[in-house]
């Protein structure tokens, strides 16, 4: 279990020691506060500024080149800055947007020149209207009376220029809208747009001197914000105040010397039934990925238990099932390679590496067993070819196989209820869908088999789970009242009627096997493609590289997509829905940010 054992600690005093004690408690950063007024206190927590200097660190942040940083120590304007890095980023935000736009104007009057409308050809009777027609059409334009010219031409299309009244009717193609401004006009407006950027790209690096100052401003106004919602929590009454929060028991020593150094009253309990602490995991450094995978999605309750480490490795598993392939695995341990040290400079960034190293690892294990190296399967007798058990052609075994982890994975899940509710009858009816599952699949994998054995295993797997279901799902208190085993007897019938989202659960599997056998037999398509383009030689070659090149990079996205979205879907739908029923809270401790 890595949910971090609490306990919680109230701390007793006078109300002139109450902002003192938050500021200390803030320091120590171990306690997860608790609101005493029962959320009846007013939240005003003003976040505008500060979502502007957020905006502002970022921006400068993303900056290309830095300048050397101030100290925090020197006076700074800081709302000043923000208003000035903010300025910064919408007018180049608008320049960009303007010389993109001036880019397509530009390019769409080249082919009809330097040129500038008079006002009659604007406003008055007569217009001109101006028509891209492609050459293959222009034998239509002799049966048009109306004046019009060709003003230019190219290997595609004649740019026609047609004067009327109103929109003509008989042309082969729609007329097209051109910019009023001439195109002299329009590239003068470019160039100065262009000076306008650069003077904007030289604040901003100018700018990026406030970088650290903006930082720091900005942790000390969240530990304001984060004193004053502390505040608003605190119960204070004749002169006294109390504070109370959840703790880790590890730091229950800590915050009593704190309490004494303070002369405070401290009470310090184990959670009551009662109670809702929040939750804390802890990981090793190495798995800590698995709780970011978990947590984006939700927090397991504190009386649950941590999936962090199943679904880390059932991820890794999933996601190299799908990519099936020990050469795509390699490109992306290349990849990891290269970003290794530039995400070990932030805590999320080093938890998202674990993750990556071991799906990195997980794929090329798979790959090596499947025998699929960019398409391409090793040859019979090598060593490699020795460790080929695996065969995406044997479309009966990999299905199987797909729907064999997804038994294993949701009867592991029903394990763990089981585990959980150890003390207690219910724990009977996780054994029984532990044994439902496993036996429905024994008995659909015996008869695809002729495996007369694992049929008979099977079916009792069945039988055995469907009674233990049927007579210990109910959470009634056990008694031999009519009316008590009726009940009971009512709600192991209402359980059974989850047969069917067990059995459609375990067949979600299959896409598994299904995004997996894509994965190979695109790989194997771009690698024929090449082949037979090579065996053309000349330009065949060239063509047959970037068949390689494309095709493999295109299968090679895709596997990532499909194996991320597939493989969390299959944890946190189907494997969080068998062993994790209630959400909990995240723990999340009044401590500092800025430095001391």
């Amino acid at each position: 279990m890595s949910i971090v054992p609490l306990v919680k600690v109230t701390l007793y005093g006078p109300a002139a020691e109450k902002d003192a004690v938050l500021d200390g408690l803030q320091g120590l950063g171990c306690l997860h506060l608790n609101d005493l007024h029962r959320g009846n206190a007013e939240a005003v927590d003003h976040t505008a500024r500060r979502s502007d200097a957020r905006e502002a660190l970022r921006y400068l942040h993303d900056s290309p080149v830095h300048r050397r940083a101030l100290r925090h120590g020197e006076k700074v304007d800081c709302e000043a800055v923000v208003r000035e890095v903010l300025d910064v980023r919408d007018r180049s935000r608008a320049l960009a947007e303007e010389r993109d736009q001036l880019h397509k104007w530009i390019t769409d009057l080249e082919p009809w020149g330097d040129f500038e409308l008079p006002d009659w050809a604007q406003e008055g009777d007569l217009r001109f209207w101006f028509y891209i027609v492609p050459l293959h059409q222009m034998k239509r334009m002799s049966a048009v009376a109306l004046p019009w010219r060709v003003v230019a031409r190219d290997h595609r299309f004649a740019y026609v220029v047609v004067m009327a009244s109103d929109q003509p009717t008989c042309m082969p193609v729609p007329p097209v809208e051109l910019e009023l401004r001439p195109l002299s006009q329009l590239r003068q407006r470019l160039e100065q747009v262009e000076r306008d950027l650069e003077e904007l790209d030289y604040r901003r690096i100018g700018l990026t001197l406030y970088t650290d100052v903006l930082r720091e401003t900005l942790d000390e106004a969240d530990d304001r914000a984060a004193r004053q919602k502390a505040a608003r929590q605190v119960l204070e009454q004749d002169h006294l105040f109390a504070v109370q929060g959840w703790a880790p028991e590890a730091r229950a020593a800590a915050l009593r010397q704190f309490g004494a150094d303070h002369r405070l009253a401290v009470t310090i309990e184990l959670p009551g039934p009662q109670d809702k602490p929040p939750t804390l995991l802890a990981n090793p450094s190495a798995l800590r990925g698995g709780e970011d995978l978990i947590t984006f999605y939700m927090t397991p309750a504190y009386n649950m238990w941590d999936p962090s480490k199943a679904v880390l490795f059932a991820f890794a598993l999933f996601f190299a099932m799908i990519i099936a392939d020990a050469g795509y695995g390699v490109l992306l341990g290349v990849i990891l390679w290269a970003m290794w040290k530039r995400m070990g400079a932030t805590a999320s960034g080093r938890g998202l590496r674990s993750v990556m190293l071991t799906l990195v690892i997980f794929s090329i294990v798979y790959g090596v067993l499947l025998g699929s190296y960019c398409g391409v399967e090793p040859a019979e007798g090598s060593w490699l070819g020795a460790l080929h058990i695996l065969h995406a052609n044997d479309q009966s075994m990999m299905m199987w196989l797909s729907i064999g982890v997804g038994a294993v994975h949701l009867a592991g899940a029903n394990l763990v209820t089981a585990w959980r509710h150890r003390h207690a009858l219910h724990a009977l009816s996780g054994l029984g869908w532990a044994a439902i599952i496993l036996g429905g699949f024994s008995v659909g994998l015996g008869k695809s088999y002729a495996r007369a054995t694992l049929s008979t295993l099977g079916w009792r797997g069945l039988v055995l789970g469907g009674l233990l279901v049927l007579f210990f799902h109910s959470e009634r208190p056990f008694s031999l009242a009519p009316k008590q085993l009726l009940g009971r007897l009512v709600d192991g019938l209402k359980g059974l009627l989850e047969l069917s989202k067990a059995f459609g659960d375990v067949l979600s599997y299959l896409r598994l096997f299904a995004l997996g056998l894509a994965a190979v037999k695109l790989a194997e398509v771009f690698n024929h493609m090449a082949a037979t383009s090579f065996e053309a030689k000349g330009v065949g070659v060239l063509l047959g590289v970037l068949i390689l090149l494309v095709g493999h990079t295109i299968n090679f996205a895709m596997g990532i997509m499909g194996g991320v979205v597939h493989s969390l879907r299959l944890n946190v739908i189907e494997f969080f829905n068998w062993s994790l029923p209630e959400e909990g809270q995240r723990f999340e401790a009044l401590t500092k940010k800025a430095k001391q």
